[in-house]
C-alpha cells in the first residue's frame, strides 16, 4: 500500500508559477477535401465556421503549426492554451459539428498537457 503525503500546494512544484494553464496539442492530418480547396475557399471556411467558435470562447488561444515537411503522420498541429478546460471541451464539441472534423482533417490525437518548467 502506498501512502501519499499531503502538501500545501495542489499542484506540482514545477507548475507553481502557472498552475492553471493547459496546453492541448491536437494532431491532425489534412484530407484531400482540404487540399483540393483554393486558398480563398479555405479562408472562407475558417471565417464562417471556426472564427465564430473562437470568438465565443475568448478563454482559448489557438496556434497552428505545420510539420508536414517532417512528418508522415500529422500534417498540422493545433495548440490550444487555456485555463478553462470546459471552454476547450465546448470548442471541441462544436468543432466536431463542422466539416473540420473528419472531412477536412482527420483528428489523430488530442494531448492535454501542463508546461514542463521543472528544468528552469
Amino acid at each position: 500500500m502506498v501512502t501519499l503525503q499531503s502538501t500545501t500546494s495542489p499542484v506540482l512544484p514545477e507548475h507553481e508559477d502557472d498552475p492553471h494553464t493547459f496546453h492541448i496539442f491536437v494532431m491532425v492530418k489534412t484530407t484531400r477535401h482540404w487540399l483540393d480547396l483554393k486558398t480563398e475557399q479555405r479562408r472562407a471556411f475558417l471565417d464562417k465556421e471556426i472564427i465564430p467558435l473562437l470568438r465565443r470562447r475568448p478563454e482559448l488561444r489557438i496556434r497552428w503549426f505545420e510539420p508536414e515537411a517532417f512528418s508522415t503522420r500529422a500534417t498540422d498541429v493545433m495548440i490550444c492554451e487555456t485555463r478553462d478546460l470546459s471552454a476547450w471541451a465546448w470548442f471541441c464539441d462544436h468543432l466536431r459539428e463542422t466539416p473540420f472534423w473528419d472531412h477536412y482533417f482527420e483528428v489523430l490525437d488530442i494531448l492535454p498537457a501542463l508546461e514542463g518548467n521543472y528544468l528552469t
